[in-house]
This record gives C-alpha cells, sequence and structure tokens, in this order.
C-alpha cells in the first residue's frame, strides 16, 4: 500500500483520470441512492486516497444530478400548486361537475408523483453531503496518519537493505510500465504515419512563437495600454497567462503524437500526470522570471533590488523541477504498484531536494542583506515582508531536516514542499490581485475611458464610478483570496476540497427557515435596490427641477417634500430589496419588531432625532431659509438632516443643532410670520438737546437708506430720560433678518457723520 500519494494532491486532481461511475445507465434518484450506498459501504475498504477521491468525485455527480432536478422540477410542482389553488377547495355538501373533478384528479396525482421525486432528490441530497463528510474525516485521518507514521531513517544502513532487497521486483515492476508506455507510443507512430511529426512541429513552432511574444510583451504594453499603474502591472500578468495558453497547447500537441486517442488506463495516467507537470513547470517558470524581470528592471512589478532579483533568478526553475519530479515519482510509484521501500526512499529524496534548495534560497537571501558598518545604513533590498517570509521558511526547513533525520519522511517531504508550494501559491495571488486591482480602476474609474463613458452616456457622477470601480476591485481580489486559500489548503489532506465543497455550497445558498440566502438571490436584492434607487433619485430629480417649482410652494416646503420623498422611496427600496430574496411584509414586521428591542436599549436618541426630523418636515415649525435663534446659535437654516439640522450662521460656520431640541425646545424663528427684519439703535443724547432735531434727523436718515422699508415706516421714540441725557430709540424694518446687522452699521455710521456736521455730539 503506497502512502505517498498526499504529497501533491493539487497536481493529482489536476491529473487524475477519475473513474467515477457514471449515472446513464441509471438516471432516476432512485439509482443514485442506491450508488450512494454502495460507496458508503465500501468506502473503508478503500486504501489509496485516489480511490477516496474518485468515490468523493462520483458522489458529487450524483448530488449535482439531484440538485439539478430539483431545480428543474421544484417550478413544475409551483406551477401544479398554483393551478390547484384556482380550482379551490371542494364544496361542502355538494358534487363537482365531472370534467373539474378529473381535472383536479389529474392535476393531484401529478403533483404527488413530483412531489414524490423531489423528495427523493433532496434525501439523496442531504445522503451525498454526509457522505462527503464522512469521506473528507477518513482522508483527513489517513493524511495525518501518514505524516505521524515513523520509517527507517535514510542515513541507517538498514534503510538501504530494505531498499535493496525489493529493488528487483521494483525494477521489474517499472520497467514494465515503462514497457507499456513505449509500446503505446511504438504502435501509435507505426498507424499515425507523419502526423506525430507534424504534431512535434507544430509544438516547436508554438512554444517558439510564444517565447518571443514574451519577450516583445513589454513593448506591445507601452504602445496599447494606458499610462499608469496597468502598464507596470499587465506585462507580466500576460506573459504568464501566455505561458499557461502555450503550455497547454504544446502538451495537447506532444500527447496526440506521442500517444493514442485511447491508450491503457495506466498509461494514459501517467502521461496525463506528466504533462500536467510539464505545464505546471512552464507556468512557475514564467512567473519568477516575469515578477523579477532581471533583464527589464524598470518593469519589475514587486519591490525587490537588482541585486535580490538576479540572486534569484535561478529559483524558479529548480523549485518547480523538484515538485514536478517529486510528484511525478510519487505517481510511477502508484501506477506500477512498487513496494513501500521505493515510495519512501522517493518520498525521503524529494524531501532531501526540497531541504537542499530552500537552505539555499535562505542562504542567498541572507547574504544579501550583511550588517552595515558603523554609521552607515544597510542596503535595502526586500521589503519587511521578507524577513517574515525567511524566518517562517527557516523554521519549516529546520522541522523538514529534523523530520528526514528521525524518519519521519513522509513529514519532512510535506513541510519542504509545502513552503515551495506556498510561495508559487503567495505569488500567483499577489499578481493576480494587483493586476485585478489596476486594471478595474484604470478601465472603470471616472477618469478612465469607460468611466468616462459611463459618466457621460448614463449621468452618473465621477465619485460614484469611482466608488463602483473600488468596490468591484474589493470583490475580485476576494475571489483571488479564497481561491489562494483553497490552493494552500488542499495538500492538507481533504482541506482544499473541503474548503471548495463549502464554498459551493455557499453559491447553492444557506437556508435558514424558510429563507435562502445565496449568492443569486443576493445579487438580484441588490440589483432591485439600485435599480429602485435609481428610480428614486431620477424621480425625487424630477421632483425638485420640474413639478415643485411650478407650484405655489416656496423653497423651504419644496426641499421639505423632496426630503420626506428621499424618506419613503429609501424605504420602499429597502423592502423591495429584502421581498427580492424571499423575505415578505409579515418578516419584516418581525425584524422591525426585533430593531425595536435594540432601538429600546440603545437607540432611543437616533430614534428621537429621526422622527423629530419627520415631524420638522411635516408640521414646518422652521424650514429650510428660515432665520433661527437656537440656544448660542443664529443663522439659516441650510439642511434638515434624518439626525440633526445644519445651521449656517453669520460667521459662515456650519452648527448641527439635533432635531430634538428644535421640537422640545424654545426656538426662536424670525422669519416664521413674515420674512422682514428690524433694525433698532439706541441713541443717547445731552439733556440739552433739542429732541425735535434729533428725532427729524433719525428719521431722515432711516428714509434715505434704500434698505429701510417705507411699510412699516420706521419711527422714532423717547426710550428714557436721565438726570443728564435723553435715550433715543429708532427703529425701522429691512426685507430680511439678514441684512438687518449691514444696515444698522451703515445706519450709525451716516447718523454720526450728520450728528458731528450739526455739532450736535451725541452724549
Amino acid at each position: 500500500m503506497h502512502r505517498t500519494t498526499f504529497l501533491l494532491r493539487p497536481l493529482l486532481l489536476l491529473c487524475l483520470v477519475l473513474g467515477a461511475p457514471a449515472l446513464a445507465d441509471e438516471p432516476d434518484v432512485d439509482a443514485g441512492r442506491r450508488q450512494l450506498e454502495t460507496i458508503a459501504t465500501r468506502l473503508e475498504r478503500y486504501e489509496h486516497d485516489a480511490e477516496l477521491a474518485k468515490a468523493r468525485e462520483a458522489v458529487l455527480e450524483i448530488q449535482a444530478a439531484a440538485q439539478a432536478l430539483i431545480d428543474g422540477r421544484t417550478p413544475e410542482l409551483q406551477s401544479l400548486d398554483a393551478r390547484l389553488a384556482e380550482l379551490g377547495e371542494v364544496p361542502e355538501g355538494q358534487d363537482e361537475p365531472g370534467d373539474v373533478a378529473r381535472e383536479r384528479r389529474a392535476l393531484q396525482d401529478q403533483r404527488a408523483a413530483v412531489d414524490a421525486e423531489l423528495r427523493q432528490a433532496r434525501l439523496a441530497v442531504v445522503e451525498g453531503t454526509q457522505l462527503l463528510e464522512r469521506i473528507a474525516t477518513l482522508r483527513q485521518q489517513r493524511f495525518f496518519g501518514m505524516l505521524s507514521e515513523r520509517t527507517t531513517p535514510p542515513w541507517r544502513p538498514a534503510f538501504w537493505r530494505q531498499l535493496a532487497a525489493s529493488a528487483p521486483r521494483d525494477l521489474g515492476r517499472v520497467r514494465k510500465l515503462w514497457h507499456a508506455v513505449v509500446e503505446a507510443s511504438r504502435e501509435h507512430w507505426k498507424a499515425a504515419g507523419l502526423q506525430p511529426l507534424v504534431s512535434l512541429g507544430l509544438a516547436v513552432l508554438l512554444a517558439a512563437g510564444a517565447w518571443w511574444l514574451g519577450r516583445r510583451i513589454p513593448e506591445l504594453a507601452t504602445r496599447h495600454v494606458p499610462p499608469g499603474r496597468l502598464r507596470r502591472s499587465a506585462p507580466p500578468t500576460l506573459r504568464v497567462l501566455l505561458a499557461l495558453v502555450a503550455a497547454l497547447c504544446v502538451a495537447q500537441l506532444v500527447r496526440g503524437a506521442l500517444l493514442p486517442n485511447a491508450p491503457p488506463a495506466a498509461v494514459a495516467a501517467l502521461a496525463g500526470h506528466a504533462l500536467a507537470l510539464a505545464v505546471f513547470v512552464a507556468v512557475a517558470t514564467a512567473l519568477g522570471s516575469a515578477l523579477l524581470s532581471v533583464d527589464r528592471p524598470s518593469w519589475r512589478l514587486p519591490a525587490i533590488s537588482d541585486a535580490g532579483a538576479r540572486a534569484l533568478r535561478v529559483f524558479p526553475l529548480p523549485a518547480a523541477l523538484v515538485i514536478a519530479l517529486a510528484s511525478l515519482g510519487q505517481e510511477v510509484v502508484r501506477l506500477a504498484a512498487t513496494s513501500l521501500d521505493l515510495a519512501v526512499a522517493i518520498t525521503g529524496l524529494s524531501a532531501a531536494l526540497c531541504v537542499a534548495l530552500v537552505l539555499v534560497v535562505l542562504l542567498r537571501i541572507q547574504r544579501l542583506q550583511p550588517l552595515a558598518d558603523a554609521g552607515d545604513a544597510p542596503p535595502v533590498h526586500f521589503r519587511p515582508w521578507m524577513n517574515v517570509a525567511v524566518s517562517l521558511g527557516w523554521i519549516g526547513n529546520a522541522v523538514a531536516f529534523l523530520g528526514l533525520v528521525a524518519g519521519y519522511v513522509a513529514l519532512s517531504a510535506f513541510v519542504g514542499m509545502q513552503v515551495i508550494w506556498a510561495v508559487m501559491v503567495a505569488a500567483t495571488a499577489w499578481l493576480a490581485m494587483r493586476f485585478v486591482d489596476d486594471l478595474v480602476c484604470t478601465v472603470l474609474a471616472s477618469r478612465g475611458a469607460a468611466g468616462r463613458r459611463i459618466n457621460t452616456r448614463f449621468g452618473i457622477e465621477p465619485r460614484l464610478v469611482d466608488r463602483a470601480a473600488v468596490l468591484l476591485s474589493v470583490a475580485l481580489r476576494a475571489v483571488v483570496a479564497l481561491a489562494a486559500l483553497i490552493a494552500l489548503a488542499m495538500p492538507w489532506g481533504a482541506g482544499g476540497t473541503d474548503l471548495v465543497d463549502r464554498s459551493m455550497q455557499l453559491l447553492r445558498g444557506i437556508t435558514i427557515g424558510e429563507l435562502v440566502l445565496s449568492p443569486r438571490n443576493i445579487v438580484r436584492a441588490l440589483l432591485v435596490f439600485a435599480g429602485a434607487s435609481l428610480l428614486l433619485h431620477l424621480f425625487r430629480r424630477w421632483l425638485e427641477r420640474r413639478l415643485l417649482p411650478t407650484t405655489r410652494m416656496d423653497e423651504g416646503m419644496r426641499a421639505s417634500v423632496a426630503t420626506l420623498v428621499g424618506y419613503a422611496g429609501m424605504v420602499l427600496a429597502i423592502a423591495m430589496a429584502l421581498a427580492a430574496i424571499g423575505v415578505g411584509l409579515e418578516r419584516i414586521a418581525w425584524i422591525a419588531s426585533a430593531l425595536s428591542v435594540g432601538i429600546g436599549f440603545g437607540l432611543q436618541a437616533i430614534v428621537q432625532n429621526f422622527i423629530s426630523g419627520l415631524i420638522l418636515l411635516a408640521e414646518r415649525p422652521v424650514k429650510v431659509g428660515d432665520w433661527v435663534v437656537v440656544g448660542d446659535a443664529e443663522g439659516d437654516i441650510r439642511r434638515i438632516n434624518v439626525r440633526a439640522t445644519e445651521i449656517q450662521t453669520g460667521d459662515r460656520t456650519t452648527v448641527l443643532v439635533p432635531n430634538s431640541e428644535l421640537i422640545t425646545k424654545a426656538v426662536r424663528n424670525r422669519t416664521y410670520a413674515n420674512a422682514e427684519g428690524l433694525v433698532k439703535i439706541q441713541l443717547p443724547m445731552p439733556l440739552s438737546t433739542d429732541p425735535d432735531r434729533v428725532r427729524d434727523l433719525l428719521l431722515e436718515v432711516f428714509r434715505e437708506h434704500p434698505a429701510i422699508l417705507e411699510t412699516p415706516a420706521p419711527s422714532v421714540a423717547i426710550d428714557n430720560i436721565t438726570n443728564d441725557r435723553i435715550v433715543f430709540s429708532a427703529s425701522g424694518y429691512v426685507p430680511s433678518p439678514r441684512q438687518a446687522s449691514a444696515t444698522r452699521s451703515a445706519l450709525l455710521f451716516e447718523i454720526l457723520r450728520r450728528l458731528r456736521a450739526q455739532e450736535m455730539p451725541p452724549g
């Protein structure tokens, strides 16, 4: 029994030829359930992880078929229910007409058949989920059991004696597998004629063309990509994608040239595995070359110095080859059914190569960062994150080395290869996230071509376009991060596949009672909310610009109506969005009652201000444009918001007053009854002054000022008489209280000038 196939589970899953039983022979749900029972009974007998993987794929196929049946037949069941509801209940004590009774019986029979089939399908989905949990648990137990298994350490002579004893049989089985591959290829060459040569020639031309095009990608990006961040992140991404596509095409051409369309199962599995590893090596090498960019430092995307890039340039290819050769060796051991000794030897060799490679990389990085002389700053070759990566690398390499020495060969190989695998996954995810962010923010931003087109054609503000671009970038980068997390967890037993299962379950939806929360429902709710909000925005703009100006409402009343329409429309949009995901009016009422508990505990002030704002908009004791005095604040009301009212004072500052204070406290509204402002001046004069001359002078000054209204007319009165002076009080009205201060100052200047001209100094 070979216990080392866990080492490179991501690659094995890519190239494993699955032998999952098909449902074509028995397409009904009962056949699927019987197949699930068969898999469950045989589960404990599976010895290899590949067999468990095949069983898991079979369960997934059955689940997918059952779910497809549920999705396809549920609308039919709903249609039958609707037709039965149209027929209504059977009247008590009365006989139905014959045609109606026959129609009811036919519909009831159809509904019973569909409902029974759906129940069986739902039961198959549940049983499949439970079986997947058993498979995942079993794979994890075997995986960690293999990691903790101890064998004879490679440095002991007993290890080599055991390997030599089983060598003849192992070599014979490996030679038999190799002969099968050679024989299949020879037969194919004899029967195909010139086709294999043509395929190999096309593969060579395709590889050369991809290499040449990859060298020219930076020049093409300079010509066709707009200036900005995308111009730097697009070339490495395109080089990696080009390497992936070219490698896949070359692999298919090579396979068609060397093997027939239907080779033996072992030959097909080995060939598929080898070609998948070749694609992996090509992509990993292209990724390292694109990120380090030694030949073109100006195009280097990560913050690495030239010396650091030159020091690391030779490692991407050896790292990919180590993983590929280790995986290929494990596949040969599995297909040839060799002894456990050879499997342990190949695993130990893989662990030794990984430890040596990682050690060389760490030493070279450490050599780049020598301690500086006194007073000199050390050269910076990497970002601070490299120190964390190097520390983790030392720890992982030490664990791998100690495991190899102590005889835990499987654990040593797993840790060593996991270090290399984590670096590759992190580099790929970083490049993908950087490219996605640059692409979305460049193309969809308000300064980009698509963003400007959206702004001009649909009238959406640039800041909203930028906000949408940022949110889309965050969503796409979250998807990339989830994929990277799955790739990192896949080698840990069934961890990666479990994450995939959880992700697929999230895509299918989470059922909470009768409510199904799925990405489709959430997207539909967001689209409904966005559409309702857009219609609300258009209606409110039409209301403010076209309809309300034709009425007799003043500006404050129009602002109040528009605000109330906005609040009502937002509530309606939220209710429509909740209804789109299945939350009916009764559930909305339940949610509101649940929220009332939280309101009662901690949101009293917010709700009080909100209700006060609605009262202000409805009763309008104050409105937009009024000149009010609230406490120490005096000024114009600019806006009545949900929580507070904005008041702009005379010194151009804005005071935010909670709406509840405008309802519960005394508010002086200078423009509530009328919009006129009062200008009042008190003038003390000596007791010997002629009061008639002073009164005529004050009235003349008030009447001549253009801001003073004729009606009500200005007036002058004696406010007080003391022992040595007379206090005159003059008052007049201006069109607005906002003019009172400036008008009063101008009147005082003019009064003082005339008093001095007539030699009547004030007292």
